[in-house]
């Protein structure tokens, strides 16, 4: 009997134990940003490029064999777009532990359209808890159906020419959430949801460029759909432009 109440109370202990650690406060999300009064006093500037080691692959072809008359025909694949200088579209570049700092430049609302039977924009950055529309402006039906760990997941069937609404704090947290069609699988678009304002996307030549960044020394973090997740530390001065060059590898 004292052996059976000594397991009882070593269990109750564990159990107590792992009650503490599962629902101690803030212990799963970082505190939120802040937006300075007046803004950053003497901020620097991050300006690089991302870019491919090595020759480009041939553009993988995507089949289309639904709906061709309005999505047209077979495509290249968006997943992997390259300029002619070896200029990486569509990676995204971020600093993530700056607490304070500059005023948001991604909008309080956002627009995520199906036009063509291809997401447009096929990577939008998103404000935390933002509000916003979801659009087909298809004269065919889609099956808008996101994937995310918790962020925002809905599987939705649209009509030809429709719309819904994404509630202000539906979306809960900052995160990558995919974005696809049941009914045209070729259809892939990805949702980035910010932790502060210092992420952007390099554009069509690989060129970034973030603003009013606080002195310090950062972790800059790239990600991209394809070629993954990758990060460097970068030093900010206080009103310099550091200049930096990103390759990844496929």
């Amino acid at each position: 009997m004292t052996e059976q109440r000594g397991m009882k109370i070593m269990r109750s202990h564990i159990l107590i134990s792992i009650c503490i650690l599962v629902f101690v406060p803030g212990s799963a999300e970082p505190a939120s940003y802040t937006v300075l009064e007046g803004g950053v006093d003497n901020g620097g500037t991050l300006r690089g490029r991302i870019t491919l080691d090595g020759s480009p692959p041939l553009p993988k072809i995507l089949t289309v064999d639904e709906d061709v008359e309005v999505c047209g025909g077979d495509r290249p694949s968006g997943e992997l777009v390259i300029s002619d200088s070896g200029g990486l579209t569509n990676a995204v570049i971020s600093i993530d532990e700056i607490p304070a700092g500059k005023e948001w430049g991604v909008p309080d609302e956002f627009v995520y359209d199906q036009k063509k039977c291809e997401f447009v924009p096929r990577v939008l950055l998103i404000k935390p808890k933002a509000a916003g529309v979801v659009l087909n402006s298809d004269p065919v039906g889609h099956n808008f159906h996101t994937i995310s760990p918790g962020i925002y997941n809905v599987n939705k069937k649209m009509k030809a020419e429709a719309s819904f609404t994404v509630a202000q704090n539906k979306i809960r947290r900052p995160g990558i959430v995919r974005a696809k069609c049941d009914l045209h699988s070729w259809m892939k678009g990805w949702w980035i949801v910010t932790k502060t304002p210092y992420t952007v996307l390099s554009d069509e030549d690989g060129n970034f460029s973030i603003t009013d960044i606080p002195p310090g020394t950062y972790t800059l973090k790239i990600w991209h759909e394809k070629l993954g997740e990758t990060d460097r530390t970068v030093t900010i001065n206080a009103g310099e432009t550091t200049e930096t060059e990103v390759t990844l590898e496929l």
